[in-house]
């Protein structure tokens, strides 16, 4: 019967029409007309759209297989495309064929210009109320072919158990035999028995047990939460820094303080969800602020400093900020971890006291060392005692040019009563004290020689035996008076 009516289809005309920008093609069983000028499609009166398998529908559909999962799709699809079988089936057997058979092949042959595939019925026996309907390149294989995500036919399996099920007079259910995958002509074949199994049912339990592992998936993941929470709250408590968040609006949205210093800070409870300028003192939120302000431009670590009061005890703190990003959410913030540092700047304070009052000794020292006395107007004295090293020749030399300029001395005398060893470097250290002192037009007196420092000296040839030399400073000064007498 399927040979004949593929005949007698075949020999018919097709009739095409053009009125302005409307083209009709009228086969035997079909009418598709084009409106050019609307950009529209209508197929047996109804509006239509020509799609491309593959990509573009199989690129539409593949995101909804993998969200809600291909045995859901399955259902969904079925379902729906059972929907308005009763019409199809009226349609079949008052307008299409004389019985449900030839009905049927030709309600195949119009969907099949559409692109459904190639419609058979081998098998529709009414008595043991079975069929067997084959569909040749079935537009959903086609759609799938050379895919990785596959579903099979939901579609025209729909459409199988509601048309059959009308023409059975009972309800039945059609079993999917899907061709090997890619075969040159795929193929689809539907089984149809009776069945109390229905779609509706169906899509209910498997909606049912999808929300079952839906909820078990959640549970799970909340008890993970709730664990990674506890585990994050007990390495909190056995921090002993101040960790608190903050969101890009600047409030608290977690605070985490230690009782050593909850003194210090407002309670949890009462800061979350404040604005840091509300919780914090004035002047350690706007270092805070002006610090997420620079971490904003360049997302760089920042370490601030800052100290708190609270009873009359002041306690200093360093804070490290970096930036906060929610992987769920993908809202930012910042982390400000804070530690209390005072015993360090308390240490650090005691230190710098320590050097102050050792560079205090030193600068005393240097004075003693160096002790420059002014014994007649116009005129100094610097006894020298110990061992004149470069460094301690550098400093008298700049503390005896210093006074020299300070109160205007026309002589100094160097006394060498106190120094008990020369060599060479150190009557080197003389020679320049004195060639300084000359060059502010200062005369250099020398006195209080040892006679083996005398004899040493002239045994290096230094050349400070050239300077004026005296016995004794008594006699130098002597020599310094007289002839300011004269």
């Amino acid at each position: 019967m399927q040979d004949d009516l593929s005949r007698e289809t075949e020999e018919k005309p097709v009739t095409v029409k053009s009125v302005g920008t409307t083209h009709t093609l009228e086969p035997d069983l079909g009418r598709f007309r084009w409106e050019c000028d609307r950009g529209m499609l209508f197929t047996h009166g109804r509006p239509s759209v020509l799609f491309w398998l593959n990509p573009s529908l199989y690129r539409m559909l593949e995101p909804l297989v993998n969200e809600v999962g291909v045995p859901l799709f399955r259902l969904m699809v079925a379902q729906h495309s059972s929907m308005g079988t009763a019409e199809d089936y009226d349609t079949m057997v008052t307008a299409l064929g004389e019985t449900f058979e030839e009905g049927f092949l030709a309600w195949g042959s119009a969907v099949g210009m559409g692109g459904w595939g190639r419609f058979e019925l081998p098998v529709f026996d009414e008595e043991s109320r079975r069929a067997v309907v084959v569909v040749r390149n079935p537009w959903e294989l086609e759609m799938q072919r050379g895919s990785t995500v596959r579903w099979g036919c939901p579609f025209l399996q729909g459409k199988i158990i509601g048309i059959l099920s009308h023409a059975l007079g009972v309800n039945c259910w059609a079993d999917e035999l899907l061709s090997a995958p890619d075969e040159a002509q795929a193929s689809v074949e539907f089984r149809v028995y009776p069945s109390d199994r229905t779609l509706d049912a169906e899509m209910t339990r498997l909606r049912l047990a999808h929300h079952e592992e839906a909820k078990r998936k959640l549970e799970e993941r909340t008890l993970e939460l709730r664990q990674s929470e506890a585990q994050q709250r007990a390495i909190l408590a056995s921090l002993s820094e101040v960790v608190f968040t903050l969101d890009e609006g600047g409030r608290l949205t977690s605070y985490h303080v230690p009782k050593e210093v909850g003194a210090f800070h407002e309670a949890p409870e009462r800061a979350i969800g404040r604005h840091v300028r509300d919780v914090m003192p004035q002047r350690i939120a706007a270092v805070l602020l002006d610090a997420i302000a620079d971490l904003a431009r360049d997302g760089a670590p920042r370490a601030v400093s800052y100290a708190r009061e609270h009873g009359g005890e002041e306690r200093f703190f360093s804070a490290k900020l970096s930036i906060l990003r929610d992987p769920v959410s993908g809202r930012g913030g910042v982390t400000v971890v804070e530690r209390d540092v005072t015993d360090r700047v308390r240490a650090e304070h005691a230190l710098t006291e320590r050097l102050n009052v050792i560079e205090r000794q030193q600068e005393m020292i240097q004075v003693l060392s160096t002790p420059i006395i002014q014994v007649w107007d116009g005129v100094l004295a610097l006894p020298l005692v110990g061992v004149i090293d470069g460094r301690r020749a550098a400093s008298i030399t700049e503390s005896l040019l210093r006074e020299i300029v300070s109160t205007q001395a026309r002589v100094a005398i160097l006394d060498l009563t106190g120094v008990d060893v020369v060599d060479s470097a150190i009557a080197d250290h003389f020679l320049r004290i004195v060639r300084a002192v000359e060059l502010l037009g200062t005369t250099c007196l020398i006195s209080g020689i040892r006679p083996a420092v005398a004899q040493t000296m002239t045994q290096l040839g230094t050349g400070i035996e050239k300077a004026r030399t005296f016995g004794t400073m008594r006699a130098a000064l002597m020599s310094v008076t007289r002839r300011q007498r004269a």
